[in-house]
């Protein structure tokens, strides 16, 4: 007789066989995960999400997958721009509508190395001017598509690719998402000072230049530059990856390959959600 995680187990794996549907993450289940990759308090004071952010990439396989908080990509997997950013949960989020403009930013919180940061929180994409398209995912199909026009698209630090040198430690690089005050629908970040440069990023300074609220949203990924010669390991967000401050050994469990046309995936395994509840467990009394 099977169990009952057993059943949930086969039920689950059927559903994914037969429809290939990647699993929503919850906002408790990213906040969570912040703080358990230490991200939250060492390099941003707080997160508390109000949406489900997302974004997809090429896997080494081919195939597309989603970015779930935790996984691990490799030094290739992390080198294309992302194929598309999502999101779920909209509506728990305050003054926002169809008209709501977004910003987002990728940065290295680990730059040049996990044991001495000493560039820490280097900036390696930031653009403003998102919008919801009307469009729902190519590979979470719950979440909706954010997108933006060749018209209105001038990032202000174009996207650059992760690429931290071997033996650096595991990097964890954040994603996060904003709403974008309404002044910056015609005029550039440089308007209010904002400078080029790239490493040392002071978020603090910057939210204040900008006059932003808190993220409401945000993912991060790892890259282990102490495996495969630091190329580093595939792992999607099932299991966690991420920590200790010398070159991490941590591989966890292979990516689980999405669908060559639109509808792709990527799945957490039974395992991995049996974790995300157990740090949901913990995360009760944060």
């Amino acid at each position: 007789m099977f169990s009952s995680l057993g059943l949930v187990a086969l039920t689950l794996a059927s559903a994914v066989l037969a429809d290939d549907l990647a699993f929503s993450v919850s906002t408790a289940d990213f906040k969570a995960r912040f703080v358990q990759s230490g991200i939250v308090p060492e390099v941003i004071a707080a997160l508390d999400p109000s949406v489900s952010f997302y974004a997809s990439y090429r896997a080494a396989d081919g195939h597309s997958e989603l970015l779930v908080p935790g996984s691990s990509l490799t030094v290739a997997e992390a080198g294309g721009a992302p194929l598309e950013f999502s999101v779920e949960n909209l509506s728990n989020a305050t003054s926002v509508n169809s008209q709501t403009r977004f910003l987002i930013y990728l940065l290295d919180a680990d730059a040049p190395d996990r044991s001495a940061p000493n560039a820490r929180n280097l900036r390696h994409f930031l653009a403003g001017n998102y919008t919801l398209s009307s469009a729902m995912s190519a590979v979470l199909p719950t979440a909706q598509r954010l997108t933006v026009t060749q018209q209105t698209f001038f990032p202000f630090t174009p996207f650059t690719a992760p690429n931290p040198a071997p033996n650096t430690g595991v990097h964890r690089f954040i994603y996060a998402l904003y709403t974008q005050p309404p002044n910056f629908n015609t005029v550039g970040f440089q308007s209010v000072g904002m400078e080029l440069q790239t490493a040392n990023w002071n978020l603090s300074r910057w939210r204040t230049q900008l006059g932003l609220g808190p993220a409401i949203g945000a993912t991060f990924f790892s890259i282990d530059t102490g495996a495969n010669g630091g190329q580093g390991v595939s792992a999607n967000g099932s299991t966690f990856v991420g920590g200790g401050a010398g070159a991490g050994a941590g591989t966890g469990v292979p990516a689980a390959p999405g669908a060559a046309a639109p509808g792709v995936a990527a799945s957490l395994s039974m395992a991995g959600l049996a974790g995300l509840a157990a740090t949901l467990g913990v995360m009760a009394m944060f």
